[in-house]
């Protein structure tokens, strides 16, 4: 049973990322109005779901947020939420926090207004407003990480950008992979361009970061990488996705109809998280062995090829075929020692 969910509070959003996972903009058909959604977490609270995060599109563009994080909260529910801070104005962290918000995540793309706009599309002033929304839940209590898009460009200013984060007050600086679906789909992973030395240089940097007050985190998706060759996949076993709508997935990077698990209109949301479908997705990532470029890894067995949702995304299926299994754009394998 998963600990943890994320739910995508509605497909609206007020920026045209280029990177975007679902392609968010307008809303989705049949999304869930506050009575749908406050049913949902009295029901995600009864399976023993601990913590919900607010995804997006973008969040705050649903008006009821507060009273709905107010209701998960009387549930005994904590709550986090991702957002691209334009509308995070400080009068709405504060009624969010008073609702039971605990933490925030806050996209920023680079330290500047121009080098985050390279990947971050927003109305004017959108930098501004997510600088301001940092420095104001800081002073509210909450929780802060900056969340930034590693690519082999963002990679060479680790340093410059961890000092930004800190000179901001956040607590840390998360570093996630991009998903070719959605607005980004049709894109790839040129292996050259992740095999660059400035992307050796990030892994090499990175570790300093941990076990401090301010921590560099590289999210799941990134699969293995120099100073986390630790990873394994755990869909569905810690973390599952409920899209505004309903549907529930294993995880954002499975986002994909070959694993929909089915909808919480229809199907219980008990059964869609710990019934036969998802033990079915569990053990077929269990008992994956990937050939190919991970034949010779000494990672093989642990990491068992890594996030299954970017090789289905870029290749269509996850075993078989030219890739045989393994990871595309590996950063262990391209960068480790």
């Amino acid at each position: 049973m998963s600990l943890c969910v994320g739910i995508e509070a509605t497909k609206r959003c007020n920026f045209k990322c280029r990177h975007c996972f679902v392609d968010a903009g307008r809303s989705r058909p049949g999304e869930m109005n506050s009575a749908a959604m406050k049913s949902l977490l009295r029901n995600l609270s009864d399976c023993g779901v601990t913590t919900v995060g607010w995804s997006g599109g973008e969040p705050l563009m649903r008006r009821d947020l507060e009273e709905l994080t107010r209701a998960g909260a009387a549930c005994g529910m904590n709550f986090t939420l991702a957002t691209n801070g334009y509308l995070a104005t400080r009068e709405r962290l504060s009624r969010l926090a008073a609702a039971g918000l605990k933490v925030i995540q806050i996209s920023l793309d680079g330290p500047t207004a121009s080098r985050s706009s390279r990947l971050r599309r927003g109305p004017s002033g959108a930098f501004e407003r997510a600088v301001r929304a940092a420095v104001d839940s800081v002073s509210l209590g909450l929780t802060v990480h900056l969340c930034t898009l590693l690519t082999p460009e963002t990679a060479e200013e680790l340093e410059e950008m961890a000092a930004f984060a800190r000179s901001l007050g956040v607590h840390g600086l998360r570093y996630t992979m991009w998903m070719p679906v959605g607005r980004a789909a049709g894109a790839c992973y040129e292996e050259h361009a992740w095999a660059r030395p400035e992307v050796g240089c990030f892994f090499d940097i990175f570790p300093s970061f941990r076990k401090q007050d301010f921590e560099v985190i590289i999210d799941c998706p990134t699969g293995p990488c120099p100073g986390r060759e630790m990873f394994s996949c755990k869909v569905g076993m810690g973390t599952s996705y409920i899209t505004s709508d309903g549907d529930v997935y294993p995880c954002t990077a499975l986002m994909n109809p070959g694993y929909r698990l089915g909808n919480v209109n229809r199907i219980s949301v008990r059964e869609l998280l710990s019934g036969g479908r998802m033990l079915a997705i569990q053990r077929e990532i269990r008992a994956h062995v990937p050939s190919g470029l991970c034949a010779p890894c000494p990672l093989r067995e642990s990491c068992r090829g890594g996030c299954p949702g970017r090789t289905i995304a870029v290749f269509g299926k996850w075993t078989g075929g030219g890739q045989e299994g393994a990871l595309p754009a590996c950063l262990y394998r391209l960068h480790r020692a």
